[in-house]
């Protein structure tokens, strides 16, 4: 019997995508850092990723440095 693959939501289009396919990362005080297991966390798709309208709406949405976040995006992207 095969398992089910465990689906989640991109907190900024909101389409729902297979686990595995998207980015996990989590908010610590104002930084936001990939998901290590601790914690609340959120998920981002590629598409959203790569969207510049979607990351500017992030960055103000987590208060965020808008390099410093767009830097860790390509990193987790280059790396995941």
């Amino acid at each position: 019997m095969k398992k089910s693959q465990p689906i989640r939501m991109c907190i900024a289009c909101r389409s729902r995508y297979p686990q595995n396919t998207l980015i996990r990362l989590r908010q610590d005080d104002k930084k936001i850092l990939a998901f290590d297991g601790n914690g609340r966390s959120f998920y981002l798709c590629a598409t959203c990723v790569n969207n510049e309208k979607k990351v500017k709406g992030l960055v103000k949405r987590f208060k965020q440095d808008a390099e410093h976040f767009t830097k860790l995006l390509k990193e987790l992207i280059d790396n995941g």
